[in-house]
């Protein structure tokens, strides 16, 4: 049921009946693997399907990018689908439709963010709490309210792996927006001082998804640009090397995480 209110983004649909889904527009069909990834950065992507036993399931196709593959990746043991990610929130419900549709029920997430407290490094990981809603996508999925929260229990858990494997990580909130180029000196402020410490694209439409179809979800953030100062910083890396290396490590934290939440 919808009923109008003063902003359309408030007219939250509860309704369960779709004129399109990722099962009829996309083919997609349940193959029986629970874990699925999504991985932001396409060459480590890649090349965790080269190092590890693979096979393509399913390819994305148009959405204004080109054709990715969709991976089935038997990690030590365990299928897991490897998708990936695309940046906004659109983008990012449609590949998570498209990883529920297949089968997945426990889903992890990793890609960087930008810093809202310059003390987190470049890749240093961090635990999100919650994410304020500041994007559109999520509203479609979970009725109004400023933040989508997690589960206390996935949230311990990640802690406990982390801790596990000796990785540092911060925990706080996290600011899901639509508009990088609206990241204004003041929102900045605002979301530091509501106890924001990153900055991302996609996270609260993940968890808004998640709680729709009542999967597990959790998100690996790690650290990228910095907006905690007068200037924007983009901390480039070092070199390409150091770039892909990293982040292929990160991949793999994600692909032993998604087995523990």
């Amino acid at each position: 049921m919808i009923i109008k209110q003063k902003f359309p983004i408030l007219e939250y649909d509860d309704s369960k009946d779709v004129k399109i889904s990722a099962k009829e527009l996309e083919k997609r069909e349940n193959i029986g693997i629970k874990y699925g990834v999504i991985d932001f950065c396409s060459d480590s992507r890649e090349l965790m399907a080269k190092n590890y036993p693979s096979k393509i399931v399913g390819t994305l196709k148009g959405c204004g990018i080109a054709p990715v593959n969709i991976y089935e990746i038997d990690f030590n043991g365990t299928k897991i689908l490897l998708h990936q990610g695309i940046i906004g929130s659109p983008l990012a419900a449609a590949v998570m439709e498209d990883l529920i549709a297949m089968g997945c029920d426990t889903i992890v997430a990793v890609g960087d963010c930008g810093v809202l407290d310059k003390t987190i490094k470049r890749a240093g990981i961090i635990v999100p709490t919650a994410a304020v809603r500041s994007e559109g996508t999520s509203y479609h999925y979970v009725a109004p309210s400023r933040t989508i929260d997690y589960s206390s229990d996935i949230i311990q858990k990640a802690c406990d792996f982390y801790t596990s494997k000796n990785i540092p990580f911060v925990k706080g909130l996290t600011w899901t927006t639509d508009g990088f180029y609206r990241e204004t000196e003041d929102a900045v402020k605002l979301r530091q001082q509501e106890g924001c410490i990153c900055v991302e694209m996609e996270n609260a439409t993940f968890g808004a998804v998640a709680q729709y179809y009542g999967v597990k979800f959790f998100q690996l953030l790690y650290g990228g640009d910095c907006l905690d100062a007068e200037t924007w910083d983009s901390r480039p890396w070092c070199s390409p090397e150091e770039r892909l290396k990293t982040k292929y490590e990160l991949l793999k934290i994600a692909m032993e995480l998604v087995l523990k939440i």
